[in-house]
């Protein structure tokens, strides 16, 4: 996971519609409680965060839902949606929040609004094993490289490819994008792409699922990044609420327990979003 960009044409016109009546509009939060039931929106295709497995929906994400949603007194919905439209559709109202790790990026903050980071984001490279020929970033000159669409991956690869050309050489050979990473980590180990570009947190556990099969270097981008929670940016008071329990849960140990479970290590994460971002 960088992951997951988009919000263009008919989706950026909805929002300019929306930006004169959020004064007029409840914060989600009392809606939230009325109803009974925090709605979320994310992409349950994306391991170990959020997928699914006996037909349910499991993984870091849900599991601190589970955490918090018992101290808001309601019941959690979660709804699975396609990656590229969801931003427009959270202000659309089919969902409250996108718990979905959602890289934190400087495009995507002045559309939403972001809780304090709760897992690293920072981009590598993920390889085939027995790859000989691409040993640092600048290697993926001449190559074709993987990444979801609409992904923040896909921002870091287009910015990485610049500084290639920028110092005289040639960029990618191709860019081929999917539906859902994990079609991109089938194409790499059948010798369709040379490389996937993702974040380093999902490519441990992609390492850890086919050990043996998959190698990782980094480089691609020179900022660290972070996932966060996206709201409605009116939405201030049931940001305000998760920010607390994502607080809390950092200091009793409850966030690291959850990595652990996960990722099989611990994230250092700050408590406010970064000034400098992807």
């Amino acid at each position: 996971m960088l992951r997951r960009t988009a919000l263009r044409g008919a989706g950026s016109a909805a929002l300019l519609g929306l930006a004169g009546t959020r004064a007029a509009r409840a914060d989600a939060l009392d809606e939230v409680k009325k109803r009974g039931t925090l709605v979320v929106g994310m992409e349950a295709a994306y391991v170990p965060y959020e997928f699914f497995k006996d037909g349910k929906i499991i993984g870091y994400d849900p599991d601190i839902i589970d955490q918090f949603i018992p101290k808001l007194g309601v019941k959690a919905q979660l709804v699975d949606t396609a990656w590229n439209g969801i931003i427009p559709a959270l202000y659309a109202k089919k969902f409250d929040v996108i718990i979905s790790a959602m890289t934190i990026t400087k495009e995507r903050a002045e559309k939403v609004l972001f809780t304090m980071p709760y897992a690293d984001a920072s981009n590598v490279i993920l390889l085939r094993a027995a790859e000989d020929k691409i040993k640092t970033a600048d290697d993926l000159s001449g190559k074709v490289v993987g990444v979801q669409i609409g992904s923040a991956a896909a921002g870091i690869i287009k910015t990485f490819e610049a500084k290639l050309k920028a110092a005289g050489k040639p960029g990618y050979s191709d860019v081929k994008q999917y539906e859902h990473y994990p079609e991109a980590y089938q194409d790499l180990l059948n010798k369709r792409i040379d490389a996937v570009v993702n974040s380093k947190s999902t490519m441990l556990v992609v390492m850890k699922d086919a050990p043996g099969k998959f190698k990782m270097i980094d480089g691609v981008s020179d900022i660290t990044a972070y996932f966060g929670m996206a709201f409605r940016k009116e939405d201030t008071a049931l940001q305000s609420f998760v920010n607390q329990q994502l607080a809390g849960m950092k200091q009793d140990g409850t966030l690291a327990k959850l990595q652990e479970k996960w990722f099989g290590s611990t994230m250092s994460t700050p408590d406010v979003v970064p000034e400098v971002l992807p």
